[in-house]
Formats: C-alpha cells, sequence, structure tokens
C-alpha cells in the first residue's frame, strides 16, 4: 500500500464506492496501442473526444472498430482477483456500487451479469449523455442518482485518468496497482496492490451508516 499522506479516518465517511471497469474490476488486457493504429489516432489524443469532431461516416465506422476491439476483450475477459469478496463485503455493510467507465454500457452489463447476484446501483459508460473520463460529470450522476455528496464516496481505478476524474469529482481516490501504472501510485489519495488490500483497509478503518463496528464476517 502506497500513501500519499492520506489520513486513513477519512474512509469513516465512504459511504459508496465508484468502479472504474477496464483493467480495475477486470484483469487489463486491452492494448489500447492497438486500438489506436487501427483508428489511425496518436498518442495522447484522447480517443472518444476526437472521433466526436469526425464527420459521421467516419465516426460511424470508428465506433465500429472501438466495438470490435471490446468485443475481442469481453471474449477473454476475467474477473480481477478479489472482485467477488469486496461485492460480498460491501453488501454486508451496505455500502452502495457504481461503475463509471468509457466502454460501453452494453460491456458493463455484461461484466454485471457475471458477478451476479451482486448488484450495481448505477451504471455510467460512454453510451450517456455525460462527457467521458477524465471529464467527472458521469461521477455526478452517480452522485446525484444515490444521493450522497462526492466527498462520501471512494473511486477506485487503474489510470491516472480515473485519479483525475476522482480528484475533479471530490472523492478519495484509490489506485490498483499494475505493473504499467506504478509511476502514478503518488497520484492518488492511496494506493493498493489487490482488492483483498483495499478490503482490509475498508474493514480497518470504515464506520458504516447503520453500525458502529464493520462486519467482520464477510469471506476472506
Amino acid at each position: 500500500m502506497i500513501s500519499n499522506q492520506f489520513q486513513f479516518q477519512n474512509l469513516k465517511r465512504i459511504k459508496g464506492i465508484i468502479f472504474d471497469l477496464d483493467g480495475t474490476l477486470t484483469v487489463p488486457c486491452m492494448n489500447f496501442q492497438i486500438l489506436r493504429e487501427r483508428l489511425g489516432i496518436s498518442q495522447g489524443i484522447d480517443v472518444l473526444r476526437e472521433i466526436k469532431k469526425w464527420d459521421t461516416v467516419e465516426n460511424k465506422r470508428a465506433h465500429k472498430i472501438i466495438y470490435e476491439f471490446e468485443l475481442e476483450a469481453r471474449n477473454i475477459m476475467q474477473i480481477q482477483s478479489g472482485t467477488i469478496n469486496l461485492l460480498e463485503f460491501m453488501e454486508q455493510n451496505k455500502l452502495l456500487k457504481a461503475i463509471h467507465s468509457r466502454n460501453s454500457l452494453e460491456n458493463i452489463k455484461y461484466f454485471v451479469d457475471h458477478v451476479k447476484p451482486y448488484k450495481f446501483d448505477h451504471l455510467v459508460g460512454r453510451d450517456e449523455s455525460v462527457e467521458p473520463k477524465p471529464h467527472p460529470s458521469g461521477s455526478h450522476e452517480i452522485s446525484k442518482n444515490l444521493n450522497l455528496q462526492p466527498d462520501q464516496f471512494l473511486f477506485v481505478g487503474d489510470s491516472i485518468d480515473d485519479v483525475t476524474t476522482s480528484k475533479s469529482f471530490g472523492s478519495i481516490s484509490c489506485l490498483l496497482l499494475n505493473e504499467t501504472n506504478r509511476k502514478h501510485a503518488t497520484s492518488a489519495d492511496f494506493s493498493v496492490e489487490s482488492f483483498t488490500e483495499l478490503q482490509n483497509l475498508l474493514r480497518e478503518h470504515l464506520v458504516c451508516n447503520n453500525t458502529s463496528s464493520i462486519n467482520v464476517n464477510s469471506k476472506q
């Protein structure tokens, strides 16, 4: 665990967690450089914002390429280790669950179907009428729908865009570390190696809505 001078007692106010999808709730498997090559978009240019500028024909072609790219990833999707235990822990302790992703709502729902019976309280994908991450409008939509303030959320993701979204939104940011994102570890409020580590931190520091102490009966 890496902390950027984060005061972990601040976790006591958390009543919900917003998750990124790809590389966070699922094991990283998308090579976005391949997608950029297929689209002809250089590194450093936001793909979704760029194709919005294209004419109707080119925009439609781009969305078809993105859909096929995401379908390839979906067909080999692996749920991140520790996800089911963390979702069980959240349900036992009445923590709300949401997903804010740049992926399509179709693919988000595909993931949700694979973690049943656990349910998410709100989903935001790129199909929504909001600006894509790192713009925080999708997280604000979640906040409004779940009737919570931004600082009552923990935002968990695996990219600097997720950290930026969280900070712009006003939530606590947590980076799930992998072999490619460690250079951003200190950009988040804190970083963890696994969902098991995150669950242990929540168990240690969180005081839930309707109880004076954390439910310790969650799976390890």
